[in-house]
């Protein structure tokens, strides 16, 4: 169920998620967008991932809802989801004004025919430690540059890390790889610096989760670590789906958007980080 995490749509919405398909149009308010249409349509060689396409004419803000997905939401008009297991699942696609009224929904019904099995692909092994059972971890680098934010994709003018410049708590974060099972772990240690506190260290247990490697599905077909909406990379602000900029045995460098606190990505920012191996 999804938690407040599209900015700008309106109670209504967040009302409308926690509802079942047939029940999502009955609290919408008046002059309403027409309804939306999408396409879900499965890649042939993979009965396992799914690219959705949003067909809908206008200006309105856009949500989808994948149960059980990889992400779990999305913003795009176009995306790419990736569903673990078999089973039956409900895409809802919910669009609304640009001033949060007026809120309506669709949905279609997949069914995924069996379990994914991933293959140990070079860039797997490279990311979980050659796909062993103990999986490999990733922590912050301490060089320059670590952390780097700014207004777009390519520009990072706003911030730029000093070395060594991050708070010891974010220094003894790992972030784990399994490929049995495609488990990402958090391991914070029991706390996290929360950027909407003042960049204090705070309490916070993120548990154990899936994610998915994903083959040029990113901003300038770079590859895309998908983990879900609940987790992070790195700093807790970063979105949970990250583009690869660099991948090797001792070095991982990533792009991703800033987001708000509720988990919706802000209009504006974008984080670049880098990691190491631990």
């Amino acid at each position: 169920m999804l938690k407040n995490i599209f900015l700008g749509l309106s109670i209504t919405l967040a009302f409308l998620v926690g509802c079942t398909p047939d029940r999502d149009n009955l609290n919408n308010l008046g002059n309403t967008p027409p309804a939306p249409t999408f396409t879900v349509d499965s890649l042939p060689t993979d009965g396992n991932t799914f690219i959705v396409k949003d067909l809908s004419e206008g200006n309105y803000l856009r949500l989808w809802s994948f149960e059980k997905g990889i992400p779990l939401t999305s913003a795009k008009a176009i995306d790419t989801i990736f569903f673990a297991t078999a089973g039956e699942y409900y895409v809802t696609l919910y669009v609304s004004k640009a001033d949060g009224s007026g809120t309506v929904s669709a949905f279609k019904k997949i069914t995924v025919q069996k379990n994914a099995v991933p293959t140990c692909t070079a860039k797997y092994a490279l990311l979980t430690g050659d796909c062993t059972a103990g999986g490999k971890c990733w922590t912050m680098s301490r060089r320059v540059g670590a952390v780097k934010a700014g207004p777009t994709y390519d520009d990072y003018s706003w911030f730029t890390s000093v070395i060594n410049g991050l708070q010891a708590t974010q220094y003894d974060d790992k972030f784990c790889f399994q490929f049995d099972g495609l488990v990402f772990q958090n391991k914070n240690n029991g706390a996290s610096v929360n950027p909407w506190n003042g960049y204090m260290p705070e309490s916070y247990s993120p548990g154990v989760s899936e994610f998915r490697y994903q083959i040029g599905t990113g901003l300038n077909n770079r590859d895309q670590i998908v983990i879900p909406n609940e987790q992070f990379m790195g700093v807790w602000d970063a979105d949970n789906v990250i583009d690869v900029v660099k991948l090797t045995e001792l070095e991982l460098i990533v792009r991703c958007r800033i987001r708000a606190q509720n988990g919706t990505p802000n209009p504006e920012g974008w984080l670049e980080l880098t990691f190491e191996k631990d």
